[in-house]
């Protein structure tokens, strides 16, 4: 694939969508494991993924509506088989890595989860978030992608990328709103989102 910094013409997506307060009591040093404050005040904890997370990622998958997986795997998947959790799931926390959100009231399990991927010899990564749908629209994916940004660029990531299906606007309105460069290129039917995240955010419209 092509890094992110390919060429071509780079803008500024206006900000507009989600909005939310932020990271709350985040030490960027250290993300094994964060606190995450949502616009509705409510607190979830966020961590690194880890091989014995392999079960709770398999029964997130099964409360995922249909459409939620096919906007996130670009298909049918009505299973993770154990082979695909266990990629998901065991990480070498530099080249590939990933967070994920517990259910404040039931931590053994998963939420949401947002991954980046390296792309071979470079300073970029495809990123990838999902959130599973009772959660969807209160902030949480915006604040796992914040969350996901801080320790990208702490392992040296300087772009990120996300693949989207046009209709999902949900995710096209994350990436706008979060502040930063980017650029916009179809590659077989989709959205490329390619971001900076080399520079500062802007401040935040809330």
């Amino acid at each position: 694939m092509a890094r992110a910094s390919a060429r071509g013409p780079r803008r500024r997506i206006a900000a507009h969508g989600i909005r939310m307060g932020g990271l709350m009591d985040t030490n960027v040093e250290d993300l094994e494991q964060t606190s995450l404050t949502l616009p509705d005040g409510t607190v979830v904890v966020a961590r690194l993924i880890q091989p014995d997370d392999m079960r709770a990622l398999q029964r997130f998958h099964t409360r995922l509506s249909q459409r939620s997986i096919y906007l996130r795997f670009f298909g049918v998947v009505p299973v993770l088989s154990d082979e695909r959790a266990r990629y998901f799931t065991h990480l070498d926390g530099q080249d590939r890595f990933a967070y994920v959100a517990l259910d404040p009231n039931d931590p053994d399990e998963i939420i949401g989860v947002v991954r980046m991927d390296r792309e071979p010899g470079t300073d970029c990564g495809e990123y990838a978030v999902i959130v599973e749908d009772r959660w969807q629209g209160r902030g949480l994916g915006f604040a796992l992608t914040r969350l996901l940004i801080a320790g990208a660029r702490r392992r040296g990531y300087r772009t990120m990328y996300a693949m989207v299906l046009p209709e999902n606007v949900r995710m096209l309105n994350l990436l706008r709103d979060l502040g930063l460069p980017a650029r916009v290129r179809w590659v077989d039917g989709m959205e490329r989102v390619e971001v900076d995240i080399s520079v500062p955010e802007r401040p935040s419209l809330a």
